[in-house]
């Protein structure tokens, strides 16, 4: 038997749900040894020391007193986050310590299946020409996640040598600590009233809107927004916009062709959003990987308004050419207050596209990329993570900077943890320079009515087994 049958064997016989983690372990590797980019030692920071705690109860503490000044030591523990931190509208269910529920409002231009319900909604990877709108109920543990050794040798093997948190990355089983339930289809006008409700519940008036990148699925399209509104945290109305990647690493590029299909269902969903709300609510928009293209393009068509759609458009690891992004994103960023760029040059997944697309990525270019009005963050000095791809919604100290983005307000000269970097004929950029205050904050909602128990949800959404 040739050696190349023996590890096409090996592969085939690890279970299915680890074979893509032991592509993504195997191509990290050859990466490395083949001169992966890393922080030099020197760049690297000591683990934060300041811890900020707010409680939501303060706010009867509080109630009927005069706000204190802005740059005293009470003004930042008692009254700073009484608006950022109130607790979120679209939460059904929460418990501090186990887990809890969140309505997720979605968009997509996916085509429903053909037994799909009104009350009971599934999706298939086709392109529709016109958006679809609905609900759902995304359940997530605030259990730690453990490492769980595959039964394979081989896997087991290359997992032992990777460092725990590395583990944890690649034998993270979703299905264990997320799951999505009661996905149903609403009307325009249902669609569009309730978020209006929620927007109207909401401190700060605000919305979240999240487009996913390559290989997501739709619900795990879901899971991935109501992790961010938790662990950011965002406490305004959540919607996600999914469009049909077709999965799988073999898919890449047919998915880019999705995307440029997608445009048209996408443009109208925006205009519609903008069209529908208020004209104070603060619309954000926070965009992964391949899904920067079919925000960056679309923005980049749409009409010229008076006054800027959006508050923030948040571009995290663009899966984008560097001409593309440097041509668009000034068309772009007419429609926003502000814009960011999130970049990592220890992205794994951007160095293998740039191979792919013969043109380094946005998102990961070895010169970084500057355009003028988008503030471009480098995170590979605070990144640990294998891929060093998904950190916008991983990394608890990236978390908290875009917490200060789409919740404060505070652009990158405002940050105290970033430092200015300026680069030679191209601009400025901002690198982690210290770790931001650790925020945590402790919610209390009056649970008795919900009666939901979210072993409930885990146990109904989980996917059965695949022989």
């Amino acid at each position: 038997m040739s050696s190349q049958n023996t590890v096409a064997q090996t592969f085939l016989s690890v279970d299915y749900r680890y074979r893509f983690s032991l592509l993504m372990v195997t191509t990290c590797f050859v990466t490395m040894c083949v001169g992966c980019r890393v922080p030099k030692v020197g760049m690297l920071i000591h683990p934060p020391e300041k811890v900020l705690v707010y409680d939501t109860v303060q706010e009867r503490e509080i109630a009927g007193q005069n706000t204190p000044p802005e740059d005293s030591l009470e003004y930042d523990y008692r009254w700073r986050y009484r608006d950022s931190l109130a607790e979120a509208v679209a939460v059904q269910h929460w418990d501090q310590q186990a887990g809890s529920v969140w309505r997720v409002l979605f968009a997509t231009n996916r085509q429903p299946q053909a037994n799909s319900t009104l009350e009971q909604v599934e999706f298939t990877n086709t392109v529709d020409p016109q958006p679809h709108f609905g609900s759902c109920s995304v359940a997530l543990s605030h259990q730690e996640p453990e490492i769980e050794a595959p039964d394979n040798v081989v896997l087991a093997t290359a997992l032992s040598v990777l460092p725990g948190e590395w583990q944890k990355e690649v034998s993270y089983d979703q299905s264990k600590y997320a799951a999505v339930d009661d996905k149903q289809l609403l009307s325009s006008d249902l669609f569009f009233g309730e978020l209006r409700q929620q927007v109207a519940r909401s401190r700060q008036h605000d919305v979240l809107l999240f487009v996913h990148g390559f290989n997501v699925d739709f619900d795990s399209a879901a899971i991935r927004l109501a992790q961010i509104a938790k662990d950011l945290p965002f406490n305004g109305a959540i919607v996600a916009y999914s469009w049909p990647s077709q999965g799988g690493v073999g898919s890449y590029n047919a998915d880019g062709q999705v995307v440029q299909q997608s445009i048209p269902a996408f443009k109208q969903f925006l205009t519609d959003l903008t069209q529908q709300l208020p004209a104070d609510t603060r619309i954000n928009i926070v965009v992964h990987s391949m899904g920067n293209r079919l925000v960056l393009r679309t923005l980049a068509e749409l009409d010229e308004s008076p006054q800027p759609r959006f508050q923030h458009v948040v571009f995290c690891a663009p899966d984008v050419g560097v001409e593309e992004f440097k041509e668009k994103s000034p068309l772009a960023i007419r429609h926003c207050r502000h814009a960011t760029l999130y970049t990592c040059m220890n992205d794994a997944a951007l160095i293998a596209s740039a191979k792919v697309n013969h043109e380094e990525r946005a998102g990961g270019s070895l010169v970084p990329t500057i355009v003028p009005g988008i503030d471009t963050v480098e995170c590979a000095v605070i990144d640990t993570s294998l891929m060093g791809h998904s950190y916008y919604g991983s990394n608890k100290f990236i978390l908290r900077d875009l917490f200060a983005i789409l919740k404060e307000d505070q652009p990158a000269d405002e940050r105290k943890w970033l430092k200015p970097h300026k680069v030679p004929f191209h601009g400025m950029q901002y690198i982690f320079g210290d770790y931001p205050v650790d925020l945590q904050w402790v919610w209390h909602y009056d649970n008795t009515q919900s009666g939901v128990q979210l072993t409930d949800y885990f146990e109904a959404a989980a996917p059965a087994e695949t022989p």
